[in-house]
């Protein structure tokens, strides 16, 4: 019983590795010990918990990786993401010591967002700011998306400007058009979507032509008049970057 109830959580803990980073709600708080090395280790989080099994990396990795769980947690930064990332890495066979650089690189941009960010952040806008913060978004912009949306998420503004950023529009015209299209009244977040795929769309043809249908879509959005692109849907979802 004890081994299939070990199982059953190991594949809640592991379905990132093919839908994604996992979903936990909330930061996990600590780290609680089940048996020796071998077994899994258990991060409480509320209201869900997110298991690492140590079982399946060498011993070295999984005592460094609980380190910086450890370390992690004490600092107040989700570890959700950073068991994620290893267990993303031995299910495709990685090396223990690029297992350990990419959380610590993981580890470090979550640290950063949540500076950038505030403490209050949710764990799915620290988790698009480190994003953001890998492509090259400095930490300033991160605060201005974030000064421009008070008290609302801002998980969608960072995808987009991510996205936009990787597709060759320089950051600084990226962070003023997201900006500039959080403010409008009504329908922010469509406009968004709308951007990135007008964005995406004339990206092909170069990233010069990228940065002028960027320009030309957010002044016909703010402006109150139809934006020179395909018309926005309620159903369409945003195009997430690689995650950090």
């Amino acid at each position: 019983m004890r081994r299939k109830l070990v199982g059953s959580l190991l594949c809640f803990a592991m379905g990132g590795l093919t839908g994604g980073a996992l979903s936990a709600a909330e930061p996990v708080t600590g780290l609680l010990w089940s048996g020796q090395f071998g077994s899994a280790l258990v991060w409480a989080a509320q209201p869900a918990q997110v298991h690492f099994d140590a079982a399946r990396f060498d011993t070295l990795t999984a005592r460094v990786l609980s380190d910086i769980f450890d370390s992690a947690a004490a600092r107040g930064i989700p570890t959700a993401p950073l068991v994620d990332r290893a267990l993303e890495g031995a299910a495709r066979k990685v090396s223990g010591a690029r297992i350990l650089n990419a959380v610590r690189e993981l580890s470090l941009a979550l640290s950063d967002a949540r500076e950038a960010l505030g403490a209050e952040s949710t764990l799915d806008e620290l988790k698009a700011g480190a994003s953001a913060l890998r492509a090259g978004i400095d930490e300033s912009t991160l605060r201005s998306v974030r000064a421009s949306r008070p008290g609302r998420t801002i998980e969608l503004p960072l995808v987009v400007l991510t996205d936009i950023v990787g597709r060759g529009v320089p950051g600084h015209e990226a962070r003023d058009a997201v900006t500039r299209i959080m403010r409008i009244p009504q329908n922010a977040d469509e406009a968004l979507m709308g951007l990135q795929s007008t964005v995406a769309k004339n990206s092909l043809r170069g990233p010069g032509m990228a940065l002028q249908a960027l320009n030309r879509y957010v002044k016909g959005t703010v402006s109150g008049g139809p934006p020179p692109s395909t018309p926005v849907t309620t159903d369409r979802k945003p195009i997430r970057p690689p995650p950090p």
